[in-house]
């Protein structure tokens, strides 16, 4: 797959302008385009549970979007951060998904956005003897939390 036409020069000109010594490399999947920054101020991403990477993929995203019409979503990651999370996320599910099965009653994970719902309902698709449904939050701006059910 090649990059999207844009993407490189728009993380070189965030990153120029923010002023952070951070060198991106770039990867495509199916569902999204990583640019993964590494470099002195990787500290700076990382501060505060990650809350700058955080904000700078918020931001980089809605650009992307806007800007290039880039229809995937745009992850930022700095030392696997993002991956790990992914990770650890899919691992939350899973066993939820296991103990719904053992014990046949529905478990609640905690909110998250769409593509986190997306990727652990995708994930618990293949795992037999169980559903998902997503339910609003109240209050919640967009988040929702996935209820996992005996099928």
């Amino acid at each position: 797959m090649s990059l999207p036409e844009g993407v490189e020069e728009l993380t070189q000109t965030f990153l120029r302008e923010i002023g952070l010594n951070l060198t991106p490399t770039f990867r495509e999947t199916p569902e999204a385009i990583w640019v993964e920054l590494e470099g002195p101020d990787n500290y700076l991403l990382l501060e505060r549970q990650g809350i700058v990477l955080e904000s700078l993929q918020l931001l980089m995203g809605k650009v992307a979007a806007r800007q290039l019409n880039l229809a995937k979503r745009l992850v930022v990651d700095c030392e696997g951060r993002r991956r790990q999370e992914e990770e650890d996320l899919l691992h939350q599910a899973l066993q939820a998904a296991e103990q719904v099965r053992r014990d046949g009653r529905q478990q609640e994970l905690p909110p998250m956005n769409a593509y986190d719902r997306r990727l652990v309902h995708l994930e618990l698709a293949q795992i037999e003897g169980v559903s998902t449904s997503s339910v609003d939050v109240p209050g919640g701006e967009g988040l929702k939390k996935i209820v996992i059910s005996p099928a």
